[in-house]
């Protein structure tokens, strides 16, 4: 997510960065939006945005984008941001407590190891400190994220699959149904196998991503 208000001049080379961090740590990247500038809440629009598309995650500059309240975005996704680049994830109302919370310091390659084989029994997308540290390791590249969803990987094994999100929230003031359509055609390129990094997208603010 992007905002005129916040990145000034910089715009164009925050809108830069978040697609090429997006890619990097392997997400679909699927459209870019900023909120009309007369709306009071652009980080509602911008959520409103993601939650219609699937989004996986919403990748930002830095948190002054998102008003220094991570935990907002975190309610129904991921948060990336580029500047420092860090993994917020998405929040799960049954785990609780400083086990599974983020760490308090940036990981070293050997500390996220350690926190991947002390949390094997959770799940990424949970936990916070296991988000944290496989983020890390995908940026150092001891990890390659595995290109099908959490979804499509459990069809293949035959395996029921739960969903992390439990509600979708309503959409906000201001989203056009013109908005959505484009959010649409951009989710119809990446199924047609244009390849996220080749398609372009209007530049309008917000960077709402997923995996396919």
């Amino acid at each position: 997510m992007v905002r005129e208000d916040v990145s000034g001049l910089r715009l164009p080379e925050h809108v830069d960065k978040i697609r090429r961090h997006a890619e990097k740590m392997s997400y679909a990247y699927i459209y870019t939006v900023r909120a009309p500038a007369n709306l009071a809440d652009p980080v509602a629009y911008a959520l409103g945005i993601a939650s219609v598309s699937s989004a996986a995650a919403l990748v930002v500059y830095d948190l002054e984008t998102v008003d220094h309240t991570p935990s907002r975005v975190c309610e129904i996704l991921d948060l990336e941001t580029v500047s420092p680049p860090a993994t917020w994830a998405v929040s799960m109302p049954h785990i609780a407590g400083p086990t599974h919370s983020h760490p308090e310091h940036p990981l070293t390659v050997e500390s996220a190891h350690m926190i991947m084989q002390q949390h094997l029994a959770c799940r990424a997308f949970e936990c916070p400190r296991k988000a944290t540290a496989y983020s890390c390791l995908v940026r150092a590249g001891k990890i390659v994220p595995p290109v099908d969803s959490p979804r499509e990987r459990a069809a293949a094994r035959g395996l029921p699959f739960r969903p992390h999100r439990q509600g979708r929230g309503s959409l906000p003031e201001g989203v056009s149904l013109m908005t959505l359509l484009d959010v649409l055609g951009g989710l119809t390129d990446l199924e047609r196998g244009a390849g996220a990094s080749t398609v372009t997208d209007p530049v309008t603010g917000c960077t709402a991503t997923g995996k396919f």
